[in-house]
């Protein structure tokens, strides 16, 4: 399976967040690192056929780096060599991106790989495809894992069965907001948005360095 990689492609594929477009700023071809201490299984079956996507780790602790890039090469079936930058939201802490190529069920494969480290945060989108809807999965330590699926633009869909679980168990106006805006991920996005806006301000940065 090839790493190769077009950051073209996410152009006109919809928007859900900005990082989306982020350009991978550094991940080269290596060799496996150790294999982490165990591991949840899979969220979801792998399917047929081929997708991208891209996946941001946006803190780790030095100390799982290597069992982290292990991991993300077993589940992409190739090795990469991680670039890794200090997060300065969270001192201590590492960040990484890469944008991936692999067969459908990928994201889930990343994200059942690296939700066993529950001090994590990240974030993991696989791109919908003719016949497939995407996915995007969030975590954080402290709500732990979010899945949702994603349409041909971009953005989340909720359907029938998780609209009708709301309004059966939400009897305010109030409740039923709030389970909505669980189900877009919006307590994900309110914690994972800061450490977004480091990447997005660090590509900025690089193209006004570029420009001059």
């Amino acid at each position: 399976m090839k790493n190769a990689v077009n950051d073209d492609r996410w152009a006109g594929e919809g928007r859900i967040y900005p990082w989306m477009r982020l350009h991978l700023l550094g991940a080269a071809m290596s060799s496996q690192g150790k294999k982490p201490l165990g591991g949840p299984s899979a969220l979801e079956p792998y399917g047929i056929g081929t997708s991208h996507g891209r996946i941001s780790i946006y803190s780790a602790p030095k100390v799982v780096l290597s069992h982290i890039q292990w991991s993300i090469n077993d589940a992409l079936g190739s090795p990469h060599n991680l670039r890794w930058d200090p997060q300065p939201i969270t001192p201590a802490t590492w960040r990484t991106h890469l944008n991936w190529n692999g067969v459908l069920g990928t994201g889930a494969k990343l994200a059942s790989a690296l939700r066993g480290w529950h001090y994590l945060n990240f974030e993991i989108y696989e791109a919908a495809t003719n016949g497939s809807d995407g996915s995007l999965y969030m975590h954080t330590p402290e709500l732990g894992l979010f899945r949702a699926n994603i349409g041909p633009h971009g953005d989340i869909m909720i359907n029938e069965h998780q609209l009708q679980s709301a309004l059966m168990t939400n009897l305010k106006d109030r409740d039923i907001c709030e389970e909505i805006e669980r189900l877009l991920g919006k307590p994900w996005n309110d914690q994972l948005e800061p450490f977004r806006r480091i990447e997005i301000d660090g590509c900025d940065d690089i193209a006004d360095r570029l420009s001059v």
